[in-house]
């Protein structure tokens, strides 16, 4: 016995040199012998289930990584080994037991804690992933994996500071990492900087030139640019190397629809399907796949692939609705604010102010990307997308009065100047402003703090978007949002329609309170009688006619992004295909068409 021991501790010793000496068909050899040797060596199955699981063998690993839990039941590697192995075959459930097993037995190793949070990150379980992610960094700062993968999943929830933070620390673990420096481009995009974002990803491509995640991340830049020949050549280099890649077929797909080839990118994305992915890519797909089909006129599969998309981001946004139900109460409070009424704020105390801003409102997808891209092609507007100038005003607003009954009373006149100052100081990060022209603020949402905007504004034009309401909805079904509180609810009819009411009667009840200069404009009205509806804004708005904005679809095919869903539709001529376009899903809409009705009939629509 003691001459067996000696013989396979030898064994396992030079197998051990040969898999750090990337050997691998030798180590497993003489991993393999020893098993067959002694095989209750728990230690051997495990190195043999970890050698077999880099050659790629994962059934193979798995049945290694049982018998060493078999054998060691209460040793952290057997559980570790196994759960590995489960991964790679997808069976994402019985790896999380194995890591959880691993944890419970080792409490202070943090390999399990990054694989665990990995699988987490893999199955769309944002929130529980990223404290696993920060317990393994808690107990090993340096782990490269764990920083790589705590900055992309900050990345996907928009919380780009913190993201840029942990994604700096990988690149500074490992330079040369295209995997991090393709997530430094994603970083980029959502900044603005588009020009930085192409540079990571060739810097990554220069690197590894094969790479089909960057070359899927890099297409799909310079499709939303708008540059489709360089974006079909990335993505077609991509699919040479991996052709059933599931974001590069995604990128594909978009640019198919691009080309009016709507058949090829449907057949594309039913094929993808059957792939695994993250889960973000899936809900992509199965949207995209909703709106090929609609496009397509095929009715009956369009709303199972948008509910599937949607099951998905509710998983990875907003598991339990408390996303969704802090926005609810956010509306509710914000129409608290005004307490008693406007008569008992006094407007003479406030300092003039002749670079008032314009705001675009409205509920999302009612065609407020269409009516930036109008207004902005007039030389006297300059037009901002969607930035947080209001948002940094209500957290200062909130800090300093507690946001209760009648807090726009409690502010003072020196206030009021600072508030202005914080949103003029957040345009200037987003916008050269062009002398003389009037800033159109376009953010959809900030209907809901249009008493704020009032106080802090009180001669400010607002225009408020409308559309049906039911296409409103439907088109609200049909998109992926940003992860914010505000679009965390828009994953069902029921629950869009609710938003909707909540939102659109807070409007009413501003409107009727506060004496507000604003103009409603109907999305139907505007692509069927575009001229005089066009003329009326602008004589609302004081700039009147100029001929550019006729030239708005040529005006948006120049700028460099727009970051809305709509970025592909808003560099198009005016088109009539999603005009009444929920008349085909008639039968979904019975449950929500009562929540819907006042609207409906108060917007002046027939059905």
């Amino acid at each position: 016995m003691a001459k067996k021991n000696i013989l396979t501790q030898g064994k396992k010793a030079k197998a051990d040199r040969l898999a750090l000496e990337n050997r691998l068909e030798e180590a497993l050899t003489l991993f393999a012998g020893v098993c067959k040797t002694d095989p209750a060596d728990a230690e051997a199955w495990v190195k043999l289930g970890a050698t077999q699981r880099r050659l790629g063998r994962y059934t193979e690993a798995e049945a290694s990584g049982r018998r060493a839990v078999l054998l060691a039941p209460n040793q952290t590697f057997a559980h570790h080994t196994l759960g590995v192995a489960l991964q790679c075959q997808g069976k994402l459930e019985d790896a999380m037991s194995c890591y959880r097993q691993a944890i419970r037995l080792t409490p202070d190793y943090p390999d399990p804690h990054y694989l665990l949070g990995n699988a987490l990150l893999q199955s769309g379980q944002l929130h529980d992933a990223e404290s696993c992610l920060r317990q393994a960094l808690a107990l090993r700062p340096t782990q490269f994996e764990a920083l790589s993968d705590l900055g992309a999943l900050l990345l996907t929830q928009n919380r780009v500071d913190e993201a840029a933070h942990f994604l700096q620390r990988a690149l500074g673990q490992q330079p040369d990492s295209i995997e991090v420096l393709a997530n430094l481009g994603s970083l980029k995009e959502k900044t603005g900087d588009m020009d930085g974002a192409l540079e990571c990803y060739r810097q990554a491509l220069s690197r590894r030139p094969d790479s089909p995640d960057v070359l899927a991340k890099q297409g799909e830049l310079l499709e939303r640019l708008g540059n489709l020949d360089e974006a079909e050549a990335a993505i077609t280099r991509g699919l040479a190397f991996a052709p059933n890649h599931p974001l590069l077929n995604l990128v594909a797909a978009r640019l198919d629809r691009r080309n009016d080839r709507l058949a090829e990118g449907t057949a594309r994305l039913e094929h993808v399907l059957d792939h695994s992915m993250p889960l973000e890519t899936r809900c992509e797909v199965h949207l995209l796949l909703g709106q090929l089909h609609d496009r397509m006129g095929n009715a009956e599969q369009v709303m199972p692939h948008l509910s599937a998309g949607k099951r998905g981001v509710a998983q990875a946004t907003d598991p339990d609705g408390s996303r969704r139900a802090r926005f609810l109460a956010r509306i509710d409070q914000a129409r608290t604010w005004l307490g008693s009424g406007a008569s008992g704020i006094d407007l003479r105390e406030l300092p003039p102010l002749e670079d008032t801003p314009i705001f675009l409102i409205g509920f999302p997808r009612s065609g407020t990307t269409l009516l930036e891209q109008i207004l902005d092609s007039h030389p006297a507007l300059q037009a901002l997308e969607e930035k947080p100038m209001v948002s940094t005003m209500e957290q200062t607003f909130l800090a300093l009065t507690g946001g209760g009954s009648g807090a726009l009373q409690a502010l003072s006149k020196a206030h009021i100047i600072e508030l202005r100052r914080l949103y003029f100081q957040e345009a200037e990060r987003h916008l050269e402003r062009r002398p003389g022209a009037r800033l159109i603020d376009k953010l959809p949402l900030n209907i809901v703090a249009v008493p704020l905007i009032w106080r802090i504004f009180p001669e400010a034009h607002f225009i408020l978007a409308i559309r049906h309401p039911c296409d409103v909805a439907l088109s609200c079904l049909m998109q992926n949002f940003g992860h914010n509180d505000a679009m965390a609810g828009f994953v069902t009819l029921d629950s869009i329609a609710e938003i909707y009411a909540r939102v659109m009667n807070a409007w009413s009840e501003h409107a009727e309170r506060l004496p507000l200069h604003w103009q409603r404009i109907r999305y139907e009205d505007l692509i069927t009688d575009f001229e005089p509806e066009a003329r009326k804004l602008l004589d609302f708005l004081g700039v009147g006619w100029d001929e550019a904005v006729l030239e708005h679809t040529r005006h948006a095919q120049q700028r460099l992004a727009i970051h809305t869903p709509s970025y592909h539709q808003v560099t198009q001529p005016l088109y009539q295909h999603a005009r009444y376009r929920w008349k085909r899903y008639e039968d979904a809409f019975g449950p929500v068409m009562a929540t819907l009705r006042p609207f409906i009939d108060g917007f002046g629509y027939r059905e």
